[in-house]
C-alpha cells in the first residue's frame, strides 16, 4: 500500500508554473523549504517527501517496519542536503540521516547511546553541514545533540538530573543552538547553547518561556513558543523579548520559522485545546505585528485554492517562500506559497486591509484594522441580505442568528467598501 501511494503522490503534487499558491498532495506535511522553492516533509509519518513546481511531490525515503518518522525534515538554502530521521537497516532503529539530493541516497548518522532508542533529526544549517535533535540515553531519558562530519555526534547533555532536552535549530557556525529543557516537573522551557553552554531564554519579567524553534544564520534572533496564555515570542539581544499574541486571548500558538535577516516570522495560532490544524497562520515583523497568513494571501490577489494555510512551518531563508500544513474541502493538504520579491513592501501594504476573526466563526466575530466603521453588512451564497449594522461595540458583530453557512461581509470603512468570505459554523 505503501508503495501505491508513494507513486500517486507525484501527480497530485504538481501545481503550475503559473501559480503563487501550491496545493503539495494529500497528508503531505510540509517542514522546510529552500531558497529554490523545494520543500520537504512527510507523509502520514511514513514517506519522507520533496516538492517542487517542476516535479511535483516525490519520495525520497520511506521508513520501514512499524516505525514511524520522528522529528522533522529540513532542507539546506541550496536544496543539496536534506535532513531527517530514517530507519538505519543495518542497526534497526530509528537515526537522524542526512539525504543528498544529487545522489539519491542516505546516510546515516548514529546514535548517543548504542544501548538507548535511536535518535532524530530536527534542524540543519542552511548549508547541511551540522544537523540537530534528539538522542535517547536512556529508555526514559533524552539529550539535545549535535552533529558534524568531523565531530560525529556531540551529546549537549541535560541541566536537569534524568530529564530531557531537545535541539530543534542550529546557526550557521554552530555556535548557537535553541531547543527546550524539562525541569524536574516535567515542564518545558526554552533555552539555547551558546559554545554548548546551556542558557535559558527569558521574558520581560525574567521568567521562563515555552520552547525555542528556529535561529537566525548568525544566531542573534530567536522564536519559538511562549506559555499558552502568550502565543509566540521573537527574542534578540537588540530588542529583547517581544510576545506575539493573538488578539483572541483564547488562541494559543507558537512562532515556527524567521527569515535569515532575522526580520519576517512564521507561526500558528488556534483555539486552546482544539487540534492543530483547526487554527490559522500568520505572518509577523516588526512594522506590522501579526497579519492572518490566509488575509495576506488575499491581499496579494492569489489565489487560495481554498486551503486554510493552518501551520505554516518553514520559511525560506530568503523569506520568499512559505511551507506548511493547511485544510481544505478535501481535508488535510500540504502547501507551498511564493511571496512577492520585496515581502516588506507587500507586508507593510496588507497592514492596512481589513481583516476578521475568528473565521469559521460561531457566534461573535471580530473586524480588525478598521479605522472607521460607517456599516457592515452581512449576504448569504444567494446574495440576499441577512444583517446589517452601524453600530458596533468593540467592532465585534454577532452572527449567532444565522444558520450554518458560507456568507460574504461587506464592510464600509472609512469611505471605503471592502468584502470578506467566512463560515459560519
Amino acid at each position: 500500500m505503501k508503495k501505491i501511494y508513494s507513486t500517486m503522490l507525484v501527480l497530485c503534487g504538481l501545481g503550475f508554473a503559473s501559480s503563487q499558491v501550491f496545493n503539495t498532495g494529500d497528508y503531505a506535511t510540509m517542514d522546510d523549504v529552500s531558497d529554490t522553492g523545494v520543500a520537504v516533509g512527510n507523509v502520514m509519518n511514513v514517506l519522507h517527501v520533496m516538492w517542487n513546481e517542476g516535479t511535483g511531490l516525490v519520495t525520497i525515503g520511506e521508513v520501514t517496519g512499524d516505525e514511524q518518522i520522528s522529528g522533522t525534515t529540513s532542507i539546506s538554502k541550496d536544496a543539496k542536503y536534506v535532513s531527517g530521521t530514517m530507519v538505519n537497516p543495518d542497526t534497526g532503529k530509528s537515526e537522524m540521516a542526512r539525504y543528498n539530493t544529487t545522489t539519491g541516497t542516505w546516510t546515516y548518522l548514529g546514535t548517543i547511546n548504542p544501548d538507548g532508542d535511536g535518535t532524530s533529526a530536527w534542524g540543519m544549517t542552511s548549508d547541511g553541514s551540522a544537523i540537530v535533535g534528539l538522542g535517547f540515553v536512556s529508555g526514559w531519558e533524552a539529550h539535545a545533540m549535535k552533529w558534524t562530519q568531523a565531530t560525529g555526534i556531540v551529546d549537549l547533555g541535560s541541566t536537569t538530573p534524568t530529564r530531557s532536552s531537545r535541539a530543534n535549530a542550529i546557526s550557521d557556525d554552530g555556535t548557537v543552538i535553541v531547543g527546550w529543557q524539562d525541569d524536574d516537573y516535567g515542564d518545558r522551557f526554552a533555552v539555547y547553547w551558546k559554545d554548548n553552554v546551556q542558557s535559558f531564554i527569558q521574558k520581560e519579567n525574567s521568567s521562563f518561556t515555552g520552547e525555542g524553534q528556529a535561529v537566525t544564520p548568525d544566531g542573534n534572533t530567536i522564536v519559538g513558543t511562549s506559555e499558552e496564555e502568550e502565543g509566540a515570542f521573537v527574542w534578540n539581544a537588540a530588542d529583547g523579548y517581544i510576545s506575539i499574541k493573538h488578539p483572541d486571548p483564547m488562541y494559543i500558538g507558537g512562532a515556527s520559522g524567521v527569515s535569515d535577516d532575522g526580520k519576517t516570522v512564521i507561526g500558528y495560532f488556534r483555539p486552546w485545546g482544539a487540534p492543530a490544524t483547526s487554527g490559522e497562520g500568520f505572518i509577523w515583523t516588526k512594522e506590522t505585528g501579526r497579519i492572518n497568513l490566509n488575509d495576506y494571501v488575499a491581499s496579494l490577489g492569489y489565489d487560495d485554492l481554498g486551503m486554510t494555510f493552518a501551520l505554516p512551518l518553514g520559511i525560506s531563508p530568503n523569506g520568499q517562500y512559505i511551507a506548511g500544513l493547511g485544510t481544505s474541502g478535501n481535508g488535510l493538504s500540504g502547501f507551498v506559497i511564493k511571496l512577492p520579491t520585496n515581502l516588506a513592501t507587500a507586508v507593510a501594504q496588507n497592514k492596512s486591509k481589513v481583516g476578521i476573526y475568528p473565521n469559521p466563526v460561531k457566534n461573535i466575530v471580530t473586524i480588525t484594522n478598521a479605522d472607521k466603521l460607517t456599516n457592515v453588512e452581512v449576504y448569504n451564497a444567494a446574495g440576499q441580505k441577512v444583517k446589517s449594522s452601524e453600530v458596533l461595540k468593540n467592532n465585534q458583530l454577532d452572527l449567532s442568528g444565522l444558520s450554518k453557512g458560507a456568507y460574504i461581509l461587506k464592510i464600509n470603512n472609512a469611505g471605503k467598501t471592502e468584502t470578506i468570505k467566512f463560515i459560519k459554523e
